[in-house]
């Protein structure tokens, strides 16, 4: 995770900006654009665009077509949704059940950047 960054602005993150804005942000060390989240300052913008960077370019790297398990809602939603909740420092044992828990109670697709608003609500209440 990064230091100064709790659930609830990590929360307003991901309600401020897109995944795909966030994570350009962080990879092109945009400091205003992440700066521009409501409890977000400058300091705090440069420590989520040093330490996530590295993080940000994994993912990246990784995102490829996935197989779906039986059984599974959708394993690459899935698979994104942990990895950006493990990356924002939840271990990825409670993630998983969260992660499990909203998507068997939606029908239909969910979007990402749903997907992991209310997981880090479910993960915010305890």
């Amino acid at each position: 995770g990064v230091s100064g960054i709790g659930p609830k602005l990590a929360l307003s993150v991901i309600s401020s900006l897109s995944v795909d804005d966030l994570a350009a942000a962080i990879r092109n060390d945009d400091h205003k654009t992440l700066a521009s989240v409501p409890g977000i300052g400058k300091k705090s913008a440069g420590r989520l665009a040093l330490e996530l960077k590295d993080k940000v370019d994994k993912l990246g790297q990784a995102a490829g077509p996935r197989a779906t398990k039986a059984g599974e809602p959708s394993g690459k939603l899935m698979d994104d949704a942990l990895s950006a909740l493990v990356n924002l420092g939840y271990k990825a044992a409670d993630v998983k059940d969260v992660v499990t828990q909203v998507l068997a109670g939606r029908n239909g697709e969910t979007p990402l950047q749903d997907l992991i608003r209310s997981a880090l609500k479910e993960l915010a209440k305890g």
